[in-house]
């Protein structure tokens, strides 16, 4: 056999035995918002990135997602903090930026009536 061939194969081989997503399949895009929900290996575990990152657990909350909702100016995203000492709660992602946890959540979520929390693997399913 010769050693080109050889060299492919095993570059192949090497290749299927990691779990490498080259055309972002582990993402959604979230509308125009910039932002995609990234689904973990374990299928149970939801991070928030910018369109085009690969996921890097925590993502741009630091922490994973618990309920999500969105219309088309924000995204409302109620975070698992990955570093323990930092707070839980309800984040703001609007235009690139990312705000929270909030103090108030009730007054956010009646600033924005038409975003439904709802658990990241509803809304994986949404997209």
């Amino acid at each position: 056999m010769p050693v080109r061939l050889l060299v492919v194969l095993a570059c192949a081989a090497s290749l299927s035995a990691c779990q490498v997503d080259l055309l972002g399949g582990d993402c959604r895009k979230i509308g125009g918002s910039g932002y995609s929900l990234c689904m973990a290996e374990d299928n149970a575990t939801f991070y928030l990135e910018p369109n085009g990152v690969s996921p890097s657990g925590g993502g741009v909350l630091e922490g994973t997602v618990t309920s999500i909702g969105w219309d088309a100016r924000v995204i409302l995203v109620r975070r698992r903090a990955i570093f323990r000492g930092d707070p839980d709660g309800l984040m703001i992602v609007a235009k690139g930026t990312v705000d929270g946890p909030v103090a108030d959540e009730a007054s956010l979520l009646k600033a924005y009536p038409a975003i439904t929390l709802v658990a990241p693997n509803k809304a994986w399913d949404a997209l």
